[in-house]
């Protein structure tokens, strides 16, 4: 620090004389400095000694300090934390020379000031500032945070930097609530300029939260999509959006699908409506296909096994059977694992007294008594727990620290032994042939574009359905987001229809995107089309109960005047009641090797052999057949020359008419259109009416009760616990397939909880015989 004392002297303005000189007066107070010279790179100092010191303003400090003093004021500056202290300022010169000092000061950071302006236009005039755009601006902006700090407190500023100034010092200051607003003006913006696009895309105009979700701009965006919310329109509609604008072309926009129908359907409908536009649409297994044949340089062999679970299951069953009975060289310790697992599972299934554990045991190592089943439960675990985490080399890892919080501990340690050594023979069988199956192909294709070895030529990822997302998908479509610093992400789910955990989904993906794929703008999509506001009220009230579903507020297009969810009782006679008491504890319909190989591993984990015997009770049927003959001659929702739709929804395939039955329904009934189909298959269906059959409890209700295998809880994601979350998203799911008006249709002696919820809450259901 060098010290100057002095007093304030207004001088030529000759740029040859210095801007400040101090009298002799000044001398005897101390001072050390005779003149003070602003030059456009900095301020200029001289000594009485006649050193000169040179302070340029890039490092100048605006934050100066300015003490009073009795007779003379001292101001502190600083250089880059070099301090320069000014003693024996005079009161009357004091604030002339603080106005005098900024101005030179901003004069001679002009240029650094209007280049920073000029970034900031740039980034406006792009539109819609994302937040990685906004995390740059503030960057690009904080070291000159101290300047606009002050910024209204100094009196000279340069004429032609009082705009840029300002400007600079709103972004700088402004909190994510102003990026918000802006945001909402550009949308805005785009919305009217694009309103003849967004007004005939489809057959209706979009609505404004439709047209929100097609302009919106952020890293990553997620659209919550509700039940019958156009969220395929949505789809069309950004796509559309993104070209008309110039934002984006068709070969960089990549849209992924789940399913190969629903690609094709994609395609379809892009076809139509935005002909011209080549847009690449994939399912994600054909897209890791692609992937590893662009890096490799030749199309990967795909395993026969990966088209079909039925395979695999065999595989797994062949190989156990393998292990255990091989005349020459069976494996003995597999062996001996597996009836450590055989004993630990009888105790687990608690049927048997304790004296009668070995000779079960026994039997079942022979083949008999309920192997088919164990064998099965083993093949579904041990296909479940191959898909259950993206990362592969994490699951044995992290799946033994999950052990210790399950009830029957035993029994799920046996389980991961067995299921990893299976899992080892079969990645063996891969390799050794060369082979990749469908999962194996998504976790090669997150190393290819982790890596750089795959480059994405995708700016825009739309994901369709997301709810039904798995870790292994969710961590491909996040490489491929993160190669671009630009790139922009879309999903389009609903949280509230996520209702295939048991095949690998993982709700959270959704429910917690931002953790997943960073700060997001999420949009609802919140007015449906399909269905009423009293269906909507009692579906939307009965999912939202569990708080970890995410809000949202639906409004429909149509409305009702009264309830529209009814529900009616039917009685089981004493011989059903004995029927289908027997089917169960006699196992007289067993699941053959096939059947078992399409059921969900809830399905088969539980502590029966088989499902009930597919007997209706004639109460059961005279009620169904009571509610068609309604429907059949109400005149409500009756469209000239056009049949109802009928939609007759089960928790289990058993529980529908056959085949046979529902034509005997549809002849029967001509001017409705019966179709009938599980809940999960319903995904995406809608009809006038639905009727939901068997709604009562037990294992094979509506919750369905089952008896989890130890090794399965430990297989799901790590959620909440709220009970029976999944069935309720599925009730919902099953709610809203109806257009007009839901049946349910309800067992007297054994009701089902949902059931008895609705009527002991305040739902707008009526019950009707």
């Amino acid at each position: 620090m060098f010290v100057l004392c002095f007093r304030y002297c207004l001088l030529s303005s000759l740029s040859a004389l210095p801007d400040y000189s101090f009298s002799n007066v000044a001398q005897l107070f101390g001072a050390n400095c005779r003149t003070l010279s602003f030059r456009p790179e900095g301020a200029v100092f001289t000594t009485k000694r006649q050193q000169t010191y040179h302070y340029p303003w890039v490092s100048f400090e605006p934050k100066l300090k300015h003490y009073r003093g009795s007779f003379f004021d001292t101001i502190i500056l600083n250089w880059e934390g070099q301090r320069v202290r000014l003693n024996g300022v005079t009161k009357a010169d004091v604030t002339s020379l603080i106005d005098d000092l900024y101005f030179h000061a901003l004069t001679g950071l002009e240029t650094k000031i209007l280049i920073l302006y000029q970034q900031l236009t740039q980034t406006i005039a792009q539109g819609y500032i994302s937040h990685s755009k906004w995390l740059s601006l503030k960057a690009l902006l904080s070291p000159w945070a101290d300047w606009f700090e002050m910024l209204p407190s100094i009196n000279k500023i340069p004429p032609t930097l009082k705009s840029p100034l300002t400007h600079l010092r709103f972004w700088q200051q402004s909190q994510l609530d102003n990026l918000d607003k802006y945001n909402q003006a550009v949308m805005n913006k785009h919305k009217q300029s694009h309103k003849t696009l967004f007004d005939n895309l489809e057959s209706h105009p979009l609505t404004e939260k439709q047209r929100d979700a097609c302009v919106v701009a952020n890293d990553a965006n997620l659209v919550l999509a509700g039940a019958g919310c156009g969220k395929t329109s949505v789809m069309l509609g950004r796509c559309a959006y993104l070209l008309e604008s110039q934002q984006a072309t068709a070969d960089t926009i990549l849209i992924l699908a789940f399913a190969k129908d629903a690609a094709q359907e994609m395609k379809a409908r892009l076809t139509e409506r935005l002909p011209k536009a080549k847009i690449t649409v994939k399912t994600f297994h054909a897209l890791a296909l692609d992937i590893i044949k662009q890096v490799d340089g030749e199309r990967p062999k795909v395993s026969k096994l990966a088209n079909s679970d039925t395979a695999k299951q065999q595989l797994f069953k062949q190989k156990i059977a393998a292990l255990l009975c091989e005349q020459t060289s069976p494996d003995e310790d597999f062996k001996a694992l597996f009836s450590e697992y055989c004993y630990a599972y009888v105790a687990w299934l608690g049927k048997l007294p304790e004296n009668k554990h070995d000779a079960e045991v026994q039997r079942l190592l022979a083949g008999k008594g309920s192997y088919k089943k164990l064998l099965n439960q083993l093949v579904e675990l041990t296909m479940q727990y191959k898909n259950s985490l993206a990362d592969k080399s994490k699951r044995k890892s992290q799946t033994l620290q999950k052990l210790q919080k399950v009830d029957d501990t035993d029994l799920a340690a046996l389980t991961h032994e067995i299921v990893e050594i299976l899992l080892g023979y079969y990645h063996a069988d891969l390799n050794e042939s060369n082979e990749l199956d469908f999962d194996e192909m998504i976790t090669k294709a997150c190393e290819y574009v982790s890596s750089g070895q795959f480059n994405s030529p995708w700016l825009h990822i739309l994901v369709d359905e997301f709810q039904d997302i798995s870790q292994a998908r969710a961590n491909l479509v996040r490489q491929l987001q993160s190669q671009h610093d630009d790139s922009k992400l879309f999903c389009v789910g609903d949280d509230w229809q996520a209702i295939y955990q048991f095949a690998g989904s993982d709700i959270a993906v959704t429910t917690r995107f931002s953790d997943y794929f960073g700060v997001t703008s999420t949009l609802p999509l919140d007015t449906t089309f399909r269905f009423n506001d009293q269906i909507s009220a009692v579906a939307s009230k009965f999912v939202m109960a569990n708080a970890e579903q995410l809000d949202k507020q639906i409004t429909t297009h149509s409305k009702a005047k009264k309830a529209c969810v009814q529900i009616s009782y039917y009685q089981l006679d004493d011989e059903h009641k004995k029927s289908n008491k027997q089917s169960t504890a006699k196992r007289t319909k067993k699941v053959n090797d096939d059947e078992a190989a399409s059921l969900p591993v809830n399905t088969l984990v539980t502590t029966s052999e088989s499902k009930p015997v597919s007997k209706s009770s004639p109460a059961n049927e005279l009620l169904l057949a009571k509610k068609l003959a309604q429907l059949a001659a109400s005149k409500s929702g009756k469209q000239e020359g056009k049949q109802k739709s009928v939609l007759l929804l089960a928790r289990f395939n058993f529980q529908l008419p056959d085949t046979k039955s529902l034509t005997a329904l549809s002849l029967q009934h001509p001017q409705l259109d019966i179709k009938a189909m599980t809940v999960h298959s319903s995904k995406g269906q809608e009809a006038d009416n639905v009727i939901v059959l068997a709604m009562e409890a037990g294992e094979h209700g509506f919750p369905c009760h089952k008896r989890r295998h130890p090794f399965a809880e430990i297989l799901q994601p790590d959620l909440s616990g709220f009970p029976d979350a999944e069935e309720r998203r599925l009730f919902y799911v099953a709610l809203t397939r109806a257009r007009q008006q839901v049946s349910l249709l309800c067992n007297k002696d054994k009701p089902s909880s949902f059931v008895t919820e609705l009527l002991a809450g305040d739902y707008a259901v009526t019950v009707t015989k």
